[in-house]
C-alpha cells in the first residue's frame, strides 16, 4: 500500500514539474515577444520629423549645418568648424531664392539671386567684395555682361541699345570708355573710339544712303575730318 502511494507521489511530482517548466517556458516567450515588439516600434523610421530649426553639430558642439527660417522663408546654412559661413541659401525681401557662397571669413564670393523685374543673375566677387564678373537680365528681359577692376571700375559691358541691338563697350582702369561697338537707331554698324579724357575721337558707321562714313574729332570734340566729305 506505502509502496503505491510512494508510487503516486512521484508520479505527481514530475507531472508538478513538468507544468512547472512548461509554465516558465511560456512566460519568457511571451516576455521575448512583447520586449522584441517595443524594441521594433522604436526602431521604425518616422514618416515625418517637424521641428522649427534643425542642426547638426560636430563633437564640440559647433554648429556646422542649419536648417531654419528667414525672411519667413525655409533657409540652409552651412559653417567651418570655426563658425564662419560656407554656403548660404536663402531668400531675399522680395521671397525670391538667393544662394551665397563664402570664402570662409564671412565674405560672399559668389552669389546666384533674383533681378528686379524676374529672371536671375550671376555675381562673382573678388577678395574685397567687388564685383569681378556679373551676369544678368536688362529690365527688357536680355542678358548683359559686365566685367569690372578689382576696384569695381568697368571694363567690359555687353548688352543691349535701347532698340534691342547689340551694344558691346570698353572701359579704361580708371572707368573711363574708350571704345563702342554697336548698332545705330537704323540698326546699322558702328564703331567709335575716346580719349582718356572721355571725349569721342574716332567714328565709323554709316550715313543716311546706307554708304560708310569716317569722322575723326579733336580733344576737345570738335570735328576736325570725315570721310565721305
Amino acid at each position: 500500500m506505502n509502496s503505491n502511494l510512494e508510487t503516486r507521489m512521484n508520479r505527481l511530482e514530475k507531472s508538478l514539474r513538468f507544468y512547472q517548466l512548461g509554465f516558465v517556458t511560456l512566460m519568457l516567450c511571451a516576455i521575448t515577444m512583447i520586449t522584441l515588439s517595443f524594441t521594433n516600434k522604436n526602431n521604425q523610421v518616422p514618416d515625418k520629423i517637424q521641428a522649427k530649426a534643425f542642426e547638426v553639430v560636430d563633437n564640440n558642439g559647433k554648429v556646422l549645418v542649419n536648417l531654419s527660417s528667414y525672411n519667413g522663408n525655409g533657409a540652409i546654412t552651412t559653417y567651418d568648424k570655426l563658425g564662419n559661413y560656407l554656403v548660404d541659401i536663402v531668400s531675399n525681401s522680395s521671397g525670391f531664392g538667393n544662394v551665397n557662397i563664402y570664402d570662409g571669413k564671412g565674405k560672399p564670393i559668389l552669389q546666384l539671386y533674383n533681378v528686379k523685374g524676374g529672371g536671375g543673375a550671376l555675381s562673382i566677387k573678388n577678395k574685397d567684395g567687388q564685383n569681378a564678373v556679373f551676369l544678368g537680365l536688362m529690365t527688357s528681359g536680355s542678358g548683359h555682361l559686365a566685367l569690372n577692376s578689382n576696384t569695381g571700375n568697368p571694363l567690359f559691358w555687353m548688352g543691349e541699345t535701347t532698340e534691342r541691338n547689340g551694344d558691346l563697350k570698353l572701359y579704361n582702369s580708371a572707368g573711363r570708355m574708350i571704345g563702342r561697338m554697336a548698332a545705330t537707331n537704323v540698326s546699322d554698324g558702328s564703331l567709335e573710339l575716346y580719349n582718356s579724357a572721355g571725349s569721342r575721337m574716332i567714328h565709323a558707321t554709316t550715313d543716311v544712303e546706307g554708304k560708310g562714313s569716317f569722322s575723326a574729332f579733336s580733344g576737345t570734340g570738335a570735328r576736325i575730318g570725315r570721310l565721305p566729305q
